[in-house]
């Protein structure tokens, strides 16, 4: 295999993948997925409402599956949900210091708590748990019950409530963080299996 397509595979592996960005200026840091990867520039997919100063400058840290990737870059645009940034300097890759998180679509389940079930849309995975949209609050700290439908087979199991944020200010909805407490063989590898599965 030749060492341009070891790169593009490298990129390739990053997509859809939680990047953070921490701006320069105040050392403020925000977070998106990445959208596309390229030698020069990258394209965050940025759903936060904050609207950034043409030419603001940010340290770009993505953690990937195998390698993680930082860069100084430049905002070059911003449009309704994304932002393009240009490298600053070469893109870099290092050993990946946390679990790498994926965005997914099209993955839902059920959370059991006090008897009472609440459906969620499970926005990104990764090895240790994953994001969800809920209608309504959790406390923080809460031990739930979850089952989930993966193409791999279901998943059920325990899990803690890490934190919940309202999704925005005019919605019921909010956002969940879930880490997992306990999982039985069988579905620890069906979650493995959906959390290395680029297409998931």
């Amino acid at each position: 295999m030749s060492y341009q397509s070891d790169v593009g595979d490298r990129r390739e592996s990053f997509i859809n993948v939680r990047v953070r960005l921490q701006r320069l200026a105040d050392a403020k840091f925000f977070a998106g997925w990445v959208r596309t990867l390229s030698d020069t520039d990258i394209v965050i997919d940025f759903a936060n409402q904050d609207e950034f100063e043409i030419g603001s400058k940010f340290f770009v840290t993505i953690n990937g599956v195998h390698s993680s990737a930082v860069v100084q870059a430049t905002l070059e645009s911003q449009s309704a949900g994304f932002l393009t940034l240009k490298y600053d300097s070469v893109l870099r890759y290092l050993n990946t210091t946390e679990a790498v998180r994926r965005l997914v679509t099209g993955l839902s389940g059920t959370i059991n708590i006090d008897g009472a079930e609440i459906e969620m849309n499970i926005s990104d995975v990764s090895v240790n748990g994953f994001g969800a949209v809920v209608d309504g609050s959790l406390t923080r700290g809460s031990i739930v019950d979850l089952d989930i439908d993966t193409p791999f087979g279901s998943v059920t199991g325990k899990a803690e409530i890490r934190y919940c944020r309202q999704d925005s200010k005019n919605s019921l909805k909010h956002r969940v963080g879930i880490q997992f407490v306990h999982l039985g063989r069988i579905e620890t590898a069906r979650w493995c299996r959906l959390t290395q599965d680029s297409a998931a």
